[in-house]
């Protein structure tokens, strides 16, 4: 299965505010694993960032929907995927019970749950310690050359720190 984290324009297009240069390094290597995943027929799921309200005081309304789309280049990938909206950095708690009760018949479909997206240390992280305390007896894998953080610091801290929590970390593409 493939849990992809924040694929939003605002992320990941240059006039994006929350774009850091790191996630045109990922690009090629995340179409590349949607590919493999689709040619596999895994399932796979999303998140979807939504702003709160106190961001409309920030920006307009039509900046905050360009901002909250999925980025032109993984829209093809994510149609037919399972979406996960959230407000902050994980999905919410019913958003973690919506996750274990659409999957969890379905876990014998996959052998492990990888993770790809933005930002390593922040909301990929918080989404894989979510998803662990759903299915804390599924494989978790962080492929790192699919995550990119805005701070390469704090991505190799946070990779450690998954490691610490037993997420399988890939060294090399597969």
């Amino acid at each position: 299965m493939l849990f992809a984290i924040d694929l939003q324009n605002d992320y990941l297009d240059p006039k994006g505010k929350f774009y850091f240069p790191e996630v045109e390094t990922i690009k090629d290597a995340m179409t590349r694993r949607f590919e493999q995943a689709i040619e596999n027929n895994e399932l796979i799921a999303y998140t979807k960032n939504i702003y709160p309200k106190d961001e409309y005081l920030l920006r307009s309304e039509e900046e905050i929907k360009w901002a909250e789309e999925i980025h032109p280049d993984f829209k093809p990938y994510l149609e037919k995927a399972q979406e996960f909206k959230k407000i902050h950095y994980g999905i919410s708690p019913e958003g973690a019970l919506k996750f274990r009760d659409e999957f969890e018949d379905r876990k014998r479909d996959f052998e492990y749950i990888e993770f790809i997206g933005v930002e390593t240390n922040v909301c990929v992280l918080a989404n894989i310690a979510i998803v662990q305390n759903i299915f804390p007896n599924s494989g978790l894998r962080l492929r790192p050359q699919c995550t990119a953080s805005s701070n390469p610091k704090l991505k190799e801290s946070a990779i450690d720190l998954l490691k610490g929590l037993k997420v399988e970390v890939t060294q090399h593409e597969r």
